[in-house]
């Protein structure tokens, strides 16, 4: 007999909207979606147990999905991990005693579009779930997370490190005039790469040509956050044969990056 079996009594039905409710008002669903990172399709099944009292999460298993996605960002997992076992005390806490586990396996999808799905598995059933028992995410996979980008970029990384030491902040005067930059301490060859917009978390190409082959410098615009900003541009100038990166900042407070030649 399963847990959820053991502790439905007599109207399963009800039992589960009162799971559902205790989900909603833990805010665990915002709490995985936060952990999940900012863009792109997900497919995993983390696991967690109770320790003193608490839940601590453990083990996340995950296959990558062939079109890009599927495990959590690895960063953004790890800054939200503390919200999200917080969550899942305050979630098992409000169950009745006799029904508060001592191991969880959680089954997260989320598709490009649409609310986040959860699957839970508690005591001897949290085991048994793997990812492949969760339905394939929906929806394009998010440009920075092709395959071959990935790929692309594990192969650049030490020169892409060396570029990343070469990114600078404009002063508040900066213009790029007949190719040139000017920040009022020096004027040299450069570039526009792309914006991003602080309020959408909209990034756009400037250039008139894809800097290379890989999803996210064909897609001319597309959802990311800042730091993948600073990493695209970065990655896009190298293959450019730039020498640095500039960030300036426009009177809309958009940003503007710059590729500069020397």
């Amino acid at each position: 007999m399963s847990w959820f079996d053991r502790h439905a009594g007599e109207d399963p039905a009800a039992f589960f909207r009162r799971l559902g409710t205790a989900l909603e008002s833990a805010g665990v669903s915002a709490a995985v979606e936060a952990a999940c990172g900012p863009f792109g399709l997900r497919r995993f099944v983390a696991r967690a147990e109770v320790r003193e009292g608490r839940v601590k999460l453990g083990a996340v298993d995950s296959v990558p999905l062939p079109k890009g996605g599927g495990p959590p960002s690895g960063a953004a997992w790890i800054a939200g991990a503390p919200a999200l076992e917080s969550t899942l005390t305050r979630f098992r806490r409000s169950l009745p005693p006799a029904a508060q586990f001592t191991e969880l396996a959680i089954g997260v999808v989320r598709h490009e579009e649409g609310p986040l799905d959860l699957s839970l598995r508690m005591e001897e059933d949290a085991a048994a779930l793997r990812p492949t028992d969760l339905p394939v995410p929906t929806g394009a996979a998010h440009p920075c997370e092709d395959p071959a980008y990935l790929r692309a970029l594990a192969g650049w990384a030490p020169r892409l490190d060396a570029m990343r030491a070469n990114f600078s902040v404009a002063r508040s005067e900066w213009a790029l005039v007949d190719g040139r930059l000017d920040d009022g301490g020096r004027r040299v060859p450069a570039m526009a790469l792309a914006t991003w917009h602080p309020g959408q978390r909209r990034f756009e190409w400037l250039l008139d040509r894809p800097a290379a082959e890989e999803a996210p410098f064909v897609e001319p615009s597309f959802s990311l956050d800042q730091s993948g900003a600073m990493e695209l541009v970065c990655f896009a100038a190298l293959r450019l044969g730039a020498a640095s990166v500039v960030q300036g900042t426009l009177e809309t407070g958009v940003l503007v990056y710059l590729a500069t030649r020397a």
